[in-house]
């Protein structure tokens, strides 16, 4: 199993881990929970129409294909609904078979390495509408070229434009199934409502599986300027973990209402879940660095795009973290 080999790996080379269980990005290989219209592809079930989002209040309205813009427009599957009583179970089988392999490996570890085991996120820019947008009449696209994205627009999010980014607004089936309401608008403390009932789900059987708190983190997304337009960070806050948010070309002190709700949940404790905030040098590196761990009890950070080859390549990033690390030594 992959996750054995990957804690194995950490023994051997020393280098401490922080697993990322996460159902809702990559499920394509489910259709067995969003296969809800064609009985001639693997996983048909109408009832699946109650696992996707819908654009609107009704399931006729349910999507059948999503787009994500991790530097371009991709295809992908349907945005899965949050609330789903089978969505969800499936991704808290997930959680309880993957935590007890890595509570055990943890229980083992003498007690001079069980630094090695950071803790375990749970969710992966949770939230709805934004890695798995849906463009207004999107399922057309599919319907008439199944295949081919050459036809699909190639715009992206337009975070100004409000909640849905200017796309179709998605949120309705989870909205509905969370029992929030069913009709009127959507907004966003209805989207964080049903993030963090998610996300408190995932916490509470990561815990139960033997995790201690202070090793769970949560990731939630849609975390954007203009913030009143966007989801705010308390969604993320639950008693089984810690919070955790993605950053930007900017740190905690930039975003927002951060610190207030924060202060207000009454959390310090929390984590850069994923981060990207560069500099032009070793000594801005160092400084953002520095900045995003001062932020009341920062427990680690998280730099992503190690597999696009942009740290890899960024000897000024990898000389702040040396010159960080040595000072840290000293």
């Amino acid at each position: 199993m992959s996750l054995r080999r990957l804690l194995a790996g950490s023994e051997v080379s020393g280098v401490p881990v922080i697993v990322a269980l996460d159902g809702q990005n990559w499920w394509q290989h489910r259709p067995d929970l969003w296969n809800w219209w064609d009985p001639n592809l693997p996983g048909y079930h109408p009832s699946n129409v109650f696992n996707v989002e819908w654009t609107g209040w009704s399931p006729t309205q349910a999507v059948k294909i999503g787009w994500r813009n991790w530097g371009k427009p991709l295809r992908v599957a349907p945005a899965p609904n949050l609330a789903s009583p089978q969505v969800v179970a499936a991704h808290l089988e997930g959680v309880r078979a993957l935590v007890p392999i890595l509570v055990e490996w943890r229980d083992r570890l003498p007690a001079a390495r069980k630094w090695l085991f950071g803790g375990v996120k749970l969710g992966w820019e949770a939230g709805i509408g934004y890695n798995a947008y849906h463009y207004a009449d999107g399922n057309r696209y599919y319907e008439q070229w199944p295949h081919d994205p050459s036809h699909d627009p190639t715009n992206s999010l337009v975070l100004a434009k409000g909640l849905s980014g200017g796309m179709s607004q998605l949120g309705y089936a989870a909205v509905q199934s969370a029992g929030i309401k069913g009709r009127g608008e959507i907004t966003r403390d209805d989207l964080g409502k049903v993030t963090q009932l998610y996300l408190e789900q995932l916490c509470r059987a990561g815990h139960e599986a033997g995790l201690p708190r202070g090793l769970i983190f949560t990731h939630q997304g849609g975390t954007y300027a203009p913030w009143e337009k966007h989801l705010p960070y308390w969604p993320a806050f639950n008693d089984w973990s810690s919070p955790g948010w993605s950053f930007y070309h900017g740190g905690p002190g930039e975003a927002g209402p951060l610190a207030a709700e924060m202060k207000a949940a009454g959390r310090d404790r929390w984590a850069a879940a994923e981060w990207w905030w560069g500099g032009s040098n070793a000594a801005e590196w160092k400084e953002h660095l520095r900045r995003t761990l001062r932020f009341r009890d920062c427990r680690f950070i998280c730099v992503y795009n190690w597999n696009l080859g942009m740290f890899e390549k960024s000897a000024a990033g990898q000389e702040a973290v040396r010159s960080l690390l040595a000072e840290w030594r000293e």
